[in-house]
C-alpha cells in the first residue's frame, strides 16, 4: 500500500510537469497524443487523453466532464487553481485571451479573497451563460484585481437665475469617467447646510433658528447622461436646481458608480446664497448705518439680545447675515467703526496704532464672498482714537486737542492708513470723493483748520479729494443754540461759536451722532432748521433716524417711521443715515433682535418702497 501511495504521486507530479509544459510551450493550445507514457520511478504510466484537452479521461470522468470533447479552459485552471476552483471554468468551451485572462485574475487573488461573496457572486454571474466576454474580463478586473480609476471632475456650477444678487436657480455640471468599465449610475444631492452651533455657542433660541435660517429640504436627482444612456467609460451630466430658498450655503454632493460597482463620491460647496434680494440697489436714496466689527458674546449687558444670539462679529456666517438682511431692505453701506485702542486702559489714554477690530475688518469683512454686494466706508470715532485731555473726565467733558502732536500725527496718520481703502470699488464715494464720518466733533479744539487743510491735502497729494461728515446736527440743541455756544448737551462741555464754525467750515456735510431731542422736539421743525443751517454754510444735510437710544430715547418702531418721513423731507443729497445696524450695548441697533425680530428692517423697506422705488 505505501508504494501505491508514493507511485501515485508521483503519478500525479508527473502529470503536473506534463500539463505545465505542454501550455508554456504549446500556449495552450496543441493537444496532446493518446495514450501518453509518463516516466515514474520504478517504471512508467500510461495516461490516456482521448480528446488531447490535457485532462486524462479518468480525470475528466470524475470531474464530471466529457473525455472525447476538449475543455481546454478547464486544463488551464487546472494549472493555475485548486481543483475544486478550477472546476468553477469547466463548462466554459470558449478558451481565449478573455477566458484565460480572467483564470489569471481570479488566481492572482488571495484565497481568502476568492472565498469571498462578492467574489463568488460576480464570477458566478460571469460564468452562468459558460462564455467569458472581454468586457467581463475587464469588469471582474476592475471589481477585485485592478480597481478602475473612477473620477469626477470638472464638478462645477452657475447660477442660471439671479435677480438682484439672489440666486435662485443654478446649473450643476460635471464627468464622470473611468479607465475600465462603463460609469452605470450617478446622482446628485443639493444639501442645506445647517448651523446649529449657533444654539449652542451664541445662546440662538431654538425657535429663532427658523427665522433666521429660513427651511429648505435636501434635494436627490437621480441622473442620466447628457447623450440619453449609460454606455461609455466617460459620461457628461448637467442637471438643473431651481426655486433655491437661500439664506445659507448649500452642499452640492455627487455620486458615481461604474459597472464593476466601483463608487466615487465628490462634492462642492457653494458660498452663501441670499435669501432676501438686493434691493438697496433699485431705489433711488442712499441709506448708510453704522456697523462694529467688534461685537463678541463675551460684551453682553445689553437691553436686546441679538436674533442670532451673542454672536462673534468675525464669523463669516454673521456677516453673511447682516449683508443679506441689511442691502435686502435697503441699507446700501455700512459705516465700519475704527475705535481704539483705547477701551481697555481705565484712564482712557489710547494705545496702539490701530483698533483692535481691525482684524475681523480687513481679514473676514473685506474679504468676504458678499462684499461686493454693500458699500462700506469709515466712521471716525475719535473719541476712542485721539488723546482725551483730561482722561478722568466724564465723557460729556472730554476735550481733544489737535494742537497736541500725538493727536495730529494720530489722525494724519489714520487718514493715511484709509487710503488703502479709499480705492476699494465697494468704498462709498459721493461725487467721487470717500467718505468719512467724524462720529464726536464737538470735543475738536485747537487750530483745527489748519489740521484739517493740512490733511486734506495730504490727501491730495495721494489722489483722493475727501467728503468729510460731522455730527453736529445730532445733539439736543437747535443751531442757534450751537452757533451761540448755549448747548443744553453736553452740559458741562465747553462749545463755542469759533471751534463749531471750523469745524462747519472743513467738513462737507452735517449729520448726527449721539442720542438726539427728535424724539421730544418737533421733528419738522429739527429737520428743517438743521437743514437750512447746513445750506446756509453750502453744505448738505444727510439726517439721521433713531430707533431708539439706551435710557434716553424709547424704541418705537412707529417714531422710527415718523424720522424716516422727516428724513425723506429734509436731507439735501437723497442720503439717510441710520445711527447703526448693530450697536447694541445703547440700544440703537435695527439688526433683528428676539424682542421685536425684523420690524425695524420691515419699516425701513416699506418706507423704501413707497417713496423711493424706482
Amino acid at each position: 500500500m505505501r508504494r501505491l501511495a508514493v507511485l501515485a504521486v508521483f503519478f500525479l507530479l508527473a502529470l503536473g510537469l506534463l500539463l505545465a509544459y505542454r501550455f508554456l510551450v504549446g500556449g495552450g493550445r496543441a493537444p496532446v497524443q493518446a495514450p501518453v507514457n509518463v516516466s515514474v520511478p520504478g517504471g512508467s504510466v500510461t495516461v490516456v487523453d482521448s480528446d488531447g484537452d490535457g485532462i486524462p479521461d479518468d480525470f475528466e470522468r470524475v470531474y464530471g466532464t466529457d473525455p472525447y470533447r476538449p475543455n481546454y479552459l478547464l486544463a488551464y485552471a487546472l494549472g493555475k487553481l485548486p481543483v475544486e476552483e478550477a472546476l468553477l471554468f469547466k463548462n466554459v468551451e470558449d478558451f481565449n485571451e478573455s477566458s484565460r485572462g480572467l483564470v489569471d485574475l481570479y488566481a492572482s487573488l488571495p484565497r481568502e479573497k476568492r472565498e469571498s461573496i462578492d467574489v463568488a457572486m460576480l464570477l458566478g454571474q460571469i460564468l452562468s451563460d459558460n462564455a467569458v466576454s472581454e468586457s467581463e474580463r475587464r469588469l471582474f478586473e476592475a471589481k477585485f484585481v485592478n480597481p478602475a480609476r473612477l473620477e469626477i471632475v470638472g464638478l462645477n456650477w452657475t447660477p442660471t437665475r439671479v435677480v438682484l444678487d439672489k440666486v435662485y436657480d443654478i446649473n450643476v455640471t460635471f464627468t464622470a469617467r473611468d479607465d475600465k468599465t462603463p460609469i452605470a449610475y450617478a446622482e446628485l444631492r443639493f444639501i442645506p447646510v445647517e448651523y446649529y452651533y449657533m444654539i449652542e455657542k451664541y445662546g440662538m433660541r431654538s425657535e429663532d433658528y427658523p427665522k433666521v435660517f429660513p427651511p429648505d429640504k435636501e434635494r436627490v436627482f437621480v441622473l442620466t447622461p447628457v447623450d440619453g444612456k449609460f454606455d461609455s467609460l466617460e459620461e457628461k451630466f448637467s442637471v438643473s436646481i431651481k426655486d433655491i430658498v437661500g439664506g445659507r450655503e448649500y452642499r452640492i454632493v455627487v455620486s458615481v458608480r461604474d459597472t464593476a460597482g466601483n463608487e466615487r463620491t465628490v462634492e462642492v460647496k457653494t458660498p452663501y446664497i441670499r435669501q432676501f434680494e438686493n434691493v438697496a440697489k433699485t431705489d433711488g436714496i442712499i441709506v448708510i448705518a453704522d456697523y462694529y466689527t467688534w461685537y463678541k458674546p463675551s460684551w453682553g449687558k445689553h437691553t436686546f439680545m441679538p436674533l442670532l444670539g451673542e454672536y462673534d462679529s468675525g464669523d463669516p456666517i454673521v456677516i453673511a447675515k447682516h449683508i443679506d438682511w441689511a442691502t435686502g431692505h435697503g441699507i446700501d453701506a455700512f459705516a465700519i467703526s475704527w475705535w481704539g485702542n483705547g477701551l481697555e486702559n481705565p484712564n482712557r489714554q489710547v494705545i496702539g496704532e490701530h483698533p483692535y477690530d481691525l482684524m475681523n475688518f480687513e481679514n473676514t469683512f473685506l474679504t468676504h464672498p458678499m462684499i461686493n454686494q454693500i458699500k462700506f466706508y469709515i466712521l471716525y470715532e475719535n473719541t476712542g482714537r485721539l488723546k482725551i485731555q483730561n482722561p478722568n473726565d466724564p465723557p460729556e467733558q472730554w476735550i481733544q486737542d489737535l494742537d497736541d502732536s500725538f493727536n495730529k500725527e494720530r489722525l494724519l496718520s489714520d487718514f493715511i492708513y484709509f487710503t488703502k481703502y479709499f480705492s476699494h470699488p465697494q468704498y462709498l464715494k459721493i461725487d467721487g470723493k470717500p467718505v468719512v464720518v467724524f462720529d464726536y466733533t464737538l470735543p475738536l479744539r485747537g487750530n483745527i483748520t489748519g489740521v484739517f487743510t493740512e490733511l486734506r491735502n495730504e490727501m491730495r497729494e495721494k489722489g483722493w479729494e475727501l467728503y468729510l461728515v460731522n455730527d453736529l446736527a445730532g445733539r439736543s440743541f437747535y443751531p442757534s443754540d450751537l452757533i451761540s455756544g448755549h448747548v443744553t448737551y453736553p452740559p458741562n462741555l465747553p462749545v463755542s461759536s469759533e471751534h463749531v464754525l471750523q469745524i462747519i467750515e472743513n467738513t462737507d456735510a452735517l449729520s448726527g451722532s449721539g442720542p438726539p431731542p427728535y424724539y421730544e422736539m418737533d421733528i419738522e421743525k429739527t429737520y428743517s432748521l438743521w437743514s437750512q443751517f447746513a445750506q446756509s454754510y453750502k453744505k448738505d444735510f444727510i439726517p439721521v433716524a433713531w430707533p431708539g437710544f439706551k435710557n434716553v430715547i424709547p424704541r418705537s418702531s412707529g417714531h422710527f417711521l415718523s424720522l424716516l418721513e422727516g428724513c425723506r423731507k429734509y436731507n439735501t443729497r437723497k442720503i439717510i443715515r441710520i445711527p447703526s445696524f448693530n450697536e447694541w450695548y445703547f440700544a440703537h441697533q435695527i439688526e433683528p433682535a428676539q424682542d421685536y425680530s425684523f420690524q425695524y428692517l420691515e419699516v425701513l423697506k416699506n418706507f423704501i418702497e413707497k417713496y423711493y422705488k424706482q
